[in-house]
C-alpha cells in the first residue's frame, strides 16, 4: 500500500497525536512550583512546531496544554493557555521556517521569552479581574510576577530537552516519510 504521507488525512493524524503526546506529557511528570507546575509539556510544544510546522504545531500545542489546564482544575487559565501556546508553537515554527532550520536554539528562545511574558501579563489580567488578588493593575502586576521564574523554569527544561530531540526526530521523520 502507497502511502501518500503529505495527505491531509495523514497530517491530521499527526497533529491529534501531538495533541495527546504534549497532554500526556504534561500529566506525567509534576513537579510542584509557587504557581504550578513543572512539566514536560512545553518540550512538547517545541517539538509540534519543529515537527508539524507552525500551523499544525500551534493548532496542537493550544488544545494539547489547554487541555491540561481544564485536566488539572486550572479551568481559569485554559483559554489564555490555549492561545498562548499555540502562539508558542506559531512563533517557533514561522522563525524555524524562515531560517531554514539552521538553528533550533533562537526560535525555541524567543517562543520562550514570549511565553514567560504573555503569562505574567495573562496572570495580572486574572489577578486583577477574576480572583480578587489585587485592586490595582500595579497589584496585579506584583502579584503575577511570582510565578517569573516558575515560568523561566519551565520553558527552560523544555528548551534543553527539545533541542536534541528535535533535530533527532526531524531527520528521521525525513528518512522515514520521504
Amino acid at each position: 500500500m502507497n502511502v501518500n504521507t503529505n495527505s491531509k488525512f495523514h497530517k491530521t493524524v499527526f497533529t491529534a497525536l501531538m495533541i495527546a503526546i504534549i497532554f500526556i506529557s504534561a500529566n506525567l511528570i509534576r513537579i510542584p512550583t509557587v504557581g504550578g507546575f513543572v512539566h514536560l509539556g512545553d518540550c512538547m510544544v517545541l517539538l509540534a512546531a519543529a515537527l508539524l510546522g507552525k500551523k499544525r504545531g500551534a493548532l496542537a500545542s493550544g488544545i494539547g496544554m489547554a487541555l491540561v489546564d481544564l485536566y488539572s482544575g486550572y479551568i481559569i487559565w485554559a483559554p489564555f493557555t490555549f492561545i498562548i501556546k499555540a502562539l508558542m508553537a506559531y512563533i517557533a515554527g514561522a522563525i524555524l521556517e524562515y531560517n531554514h532550520r539552521k538553528s533550533y536554539l533562537v526560535p525555541f528562545l524567543i517562543s520562550g521569552i514570549f511565553m514567560v511574558v504573555a503569562y505574567f501579563f495573562s496572570g495580572a489580567i486574572i489577578a486583577f479581574l477574576f480572583t480578587g488578588s489585587s485592586n490595582t493593575i500595579i497589584g496585579a502586576l506584583a502579584y503575577s510576577a511570582k510565578d517569573i521564574i516558575g515560568n523561566i523554569l519551565q520553558v527552560g527544561v523544555g528548551i534543553v530537552i527539545a533541542l536534541p530531540l528535535s533535530k533527532i526526530l526531524y531527520k528521521q521523520e525525513n528518512k522515514v516519510f520521504n
